[in-house]
């Protein structure tokens, strides 16, 4: 064989993987593969095998790191990763034995932000996210020992400066422009959590009915985590019905679930966010608003009519009872949250602070959260951190409407629910995955004002950089 038959064989089959590779991509990004995904994580929620699930989904995340050069495929599994293992609540001591293939995935992520690196990009929100960092590493600054701060690592640099390195690697991996719209890709995937997290509560339900007779089973899952993840996805399916209508069902579907998890905040700010996801719907259509008014009253109805004894039950036990509310722990926190901007106002007693009540209860590997963003805020990084969040969430109101659009209000409303609910949870202070998907969201706001033509597309992936100077679709 002479050189120029060798070279034209080589040639051959470089052509052949890369028409491969190139395939492999497209299989994993595209909607079939996201819904064999969400089955094969619902078939792991009936089977029981969330541990050996989550081994599973990291080594997939980790396989599409290294093959995809688009980084969102890693997005949908690595939420249905994090939404099934709210079933191991209180699971520390199981999770920590799989810490040894660490590594592994680390390298994997290095490998494709490396060998899949785009321009380095910074937005406006970059400086919410710096002020907020801030607050957290001077949260009780002179209080806390070296030791104290590594164990409390994952939240001082997840909520502090790792939100930042993280937001840079997502700004620059989003902002390459791509052959397909990612707004309905990104509504799709949480469109699809959404249902991993209903058939959850569902399947609770099933469990708990089949075990009536022996009275020892509990309901089985996590109802304020898989509540405020439903807030993330409730206005999603009603930005997917622009393209298939009889998908906004699942908007009502999703708030019947939230009736059925039975957190109280769920519940309370469950219903306030449909009734915003409504006024949405019907403002998204320019004809027929009067029928979509109807639909939105005849869903909320059936709703009410499904569920309404659960609500009520609910409301009786757990919010109408004498004392129900004031003998609540979060009062005792508050109060401590007080105390303790009193004691130190610029910086608080920091987010280390195992003074108040939670550090009695909480699990291994928690933070001794108050449960209350606004107490966390206050109590945790006293004045500078009122500053930085106050700046943060007003910057990110300003995102929201400026040059408003179909796709910034639902990123909007997802992320009103997130901050709803962080009023009387952990919320936001759980780095993974919420505080990561507020950081995307707003990532996804950013793009979007910064083309002139249907944001986050393009004719082919890094192909393009216009400029905005115009809004969004």
């Amino acid at each position: 064989m002479n050189a120029s038959s060798a070279q034209k064989q080589y040639n051959g089959v470089k052509e052949r993987a890369k028409v491969l590779l190139q395939t492999l991509r497209r299989f994993f990004n595209s909607e079939l593969f996201y819904v064999f995904e969400t089955l094969f994580a619902c078939l792991l929620v009936v089977m029981r095998q969330e541990v050996i699930g989550a081994v599973i989904f990291v080594a997939l995340i980790s396989l599409l790191l290294i093959v995809c050069e688009d980084i969102l495929p890693t997005t949908l599994p690595f939420l249905l990763l994090c939404t099934f293992t709210t079933n191991c609540y209180d699971s520390f001591d199981t999770f920590i034995g799989y810490a040894i293939y660490a590594p592994v995935v680390i390298a994997a992520l290095i490998a494709h932000f490396v060998v899949y690196r785009g321009t380095l990009k910074i937005g406006e929100s970059v400086y919410g996210i710096c002020l907020v960092s801030i607050a957290v590493l001077l949260g009780g600054v002179g209080d806390f020992t070296l030791k104290q701060y590594v164990s409390g690592a994952y939240y001082i640099f997840g909520l502090g400066t790792g939100m930042i390195f993280v937001y840079m690697l997502m700004k620059s991996a989003f902002s390459a422009r791509r052959g397909y719209d990612v707004r309905m890709k990104f509504a799709a995937v949480m469109t699809l959590v959404g249902v991993l997290c209903s058939f959850m509560i569902a399947t609770g339900y099933v469990r708990r009915y089949l075990h009536l007779s022996t009275g020892a089973y509990t309901i089985g899952f996590s109802p304020n985590n898989l509540a405020t993840l439903l807030m993330f996805a409730m206005p999603f399916p009603i930005y997917l019905s622009r393209k298939q209508l009889p998908i906004v069902i699942l908007t009502p579907v999703f708030l019947a679930m939230l009736c059925l998890t039975k957190s109280r905040g769920g519940l309370i700010f469950g219903c306030m966010e449909f009734f915003i996801c409504c006024l949405y719907w019907v403002c998204m259509g320019k004809k027929h608003k009067t029928e979509r008014i109807i639909y939105c009253v005849a869903a909320l109805g059936a709703v009410a009519c499904a569920f309404g004894r659960v609500v009520l039950d609910m409301l009786q036990d757990r919010v109408f009872a004498d004392g129900v509310i004031i003998s609540n722990v979060r009062f005792t926190m508050f109060g401590q949250a007080l105390d303790n901007f009193y004691k130190r106002p610029f910086v608080g007693t920091g987010i280390l602070d195992e003074s108040i009540w939670y550090s009695d209860t909480k699990k291994q590997g928690a933070m001794t959260w108050y449960h209350m963003m606004i107490p966390q805020v206050v109590g945790s990084m006293g004045l500078i951190g009122i500053v930085a969040y106050g700046f943060q969430i007003l910057q990110r109101v300003k995102l929201t409407f400026q040059k408003r659009s179909t796709w910034s209000l639902a990123l909007g409303i997802s992320y009103l629910g997130l901050l709803m609910m962080s009023q009387v949870n952990p919320g936001e202070f759980c780095p993974l995955p919420f505080g990561l998907l507020a950081v995307l969201l707003f990532i996804f706001q950013e793009i979007r004002l910064e083309y002139d033509d249907l944001p986050l597309t393009g004719k082919q992936f890094h192909s393009g950089k216009s400029r905005c100077k115009k809004g969004g679709v």
